[in-house]
């Protein structure tokens, strides 16, 4: 059994949406445009594709309620919200879905943070191939500059935990924007040197807090035990082994694969990711992800209030036995992995991707805005959004009496092309 070390840490984070401050701080770093249409629901699937593709089946066929399941795509898909897609999984099968007007399977949808959750995944995947010790070596060992000083203390485990003792300010606080670190980084060039240049101000291991700027170390590790890029890394051990192909993932101007944020893909292929862990790292017999590796990014991680793991967040619900284990994105990415009920539930925002190449160089806000503040770019946030509310109605559906037929419906083709028919996109520049 591969050795990742003892993983007694504890409990949690809550403040995920402490980032409604930054609508006032990122609009001074941004340009505004015109607003884009209205949403409301329509519902699609497709047929299995082979070679680990997607298969679908009715809810009743699952033991499900479709009652549940459309009443949670309902209160997804009000205007408010601004949903662009849901992706409902059972069994290791669509059992539902359903997008925006103009959004589709084949839509590129956004990741902000849940990268950070695919990136401590590569971790992982690293370590079982032999390519990392541990999670108990030196950050020093894949950041030289830190060798013989303060930081040498600093783990890797430690990183991965958000417990690396380094400043760091997550706020967008408008008034404050110099001071915001998350902000910072994403307006430096070289977005890895900004986040290693962090002073020390903590012991390492001692103080959880939650820090892009730790996630985005990944980058350094991953890329120098491999000596690979993150995100060629991540095709071969991950995405080509899960069958997602429709994949960007953000660089910085010095080409650092940007291991806090900006992953784009469609919300089936989240899916899929979610559907992986479900299956405790296994995908139609190939084990991408070793078990143990599944069971510790899981285990909650000390001061963290009991909700944080390895870049996994932890929590409970009424109706479910034991835990759901998410990854959460700024306005509204979620992947939720509920193995009680066998189900993983995707929901991601309106998303209109710019056609520039996937290069922060140096300023990511103005290519792949948050918020909506730039309304022709970017993601927007949904407001008033509780996810019990979400969720409550898709889990009833696992107890309750289905009386679904077992028709359906049949999408409508989409002609291949990195922006699919109907596809939200900006020309580059715009």
């Amino acid at each position: 059994m591969i050795e990742y070390g003892t993983t007694e840490r504890a409990p949690r984070i809550g403040t995920r949406r402490r980032i409604i401050a930054a609508v006032t701080a990122i609009t001074m770093l941004v340009a505004v445009a015109a607003p884009t249409g209205a949403v409301g629901p329509t519902t699609t699937t497709a047929p299995s594709s082979g070679d680990g593709g997607w298969q679908t089946a009715s809810p009743a066929s699952m033991g499900l309620d479709a009652a549940g399941l459309t009443a949670g795509c309902t209160y997804a898909m009000q205007p408010q919200h601004y949903t662009q897609g849901v992706v409902i999984v059972r069994g290791g099968k669509i059992v539902h879905e359903c997008y925006a007007p103009g959004a589709g399977p084949r839509s590129w949808a956004a990741s902000w943070s849940v990268a950070k959750t695919f990136a401590s995944t590569l971790v992982g995947i690293a370590i079982h191939q032999g390519k990392i010790p541990n999670l108990d070596v030196s950050m020093a060992d894949y950041i030289p500059s830190w060798v013989g000083t303060p930081k040498a203390a600093i783990t890797l485990r430690d990183v991965i935990t958000m417990s690396s003792g380094l400043q760091w300010n997550e706020s967008y606080n408008p008034s404050a924007i110099d001071q915001s670190d998350v902000i910072q980084m994403g307006l430096s060039a070289d977005e890895l040197a900004y986040a290693e240049s962090r002073p020390l101000t903590h012991v390492p291991g001692t103080r959880w807090s939650y820090s892009s700027g730790d996630a985005m170390l990944l980058s350094a590790v991953i890329q120098r035990a491999t000596g690979m890029s993150v995100a060629a890394y991540a095709k071969q051990v991950l995405f080509d082994p899960l069958g997602i192909s429709q994949v960007e993932w953000w660089q910085d101007a010095m080409n650092n694969t940007l291991t806090y944020c900006c992953l784009d893909m469609t919300t089936r292929d989240f899916a899929r990711f979610g559907l992986l862990f479900l299956n405790q790292g296994n995908w139609n017999g190939n084990q991408v992800v070793q078990s143990q590796w599944v069971h510790d990014a899981w285990q909650t991680v000390p001061n963290s209030d009991g909700q944080y793991g390895f870049m996994w967040w932890v929590m409970t619900m009424p109706g479910v036995q034991g835990s759901i284990y998410y990854a959460s994105g700024f306005d509204g990415q979620w992947i939720y992995v509920i193995p009680s009920l066998d189900m993983v539930v995707v929901r991601n925002s309106q998303f209109i991707k710019s056609q520039c190449p996937a290069v922060a160089n140096p300023n990511l806000f103005s290519l792949n805005t948050p918020l909506g503040l730039n309304p022709n770019l970017g993601t927007r946030p949904p407001a008033g959004w509780d996810d019990v509310d979400f969720l409550t109605p898709i889990v009833g559906a696992a107890t309750g009496a289905s009386t679904e037929s077992d028709a359906f419906p049949t999408p409508e083709p989409t002609p291949p092309s990195r922006f699919p028919d109907g596809q939200r996109s900006a020309p580059c520049g715009q």
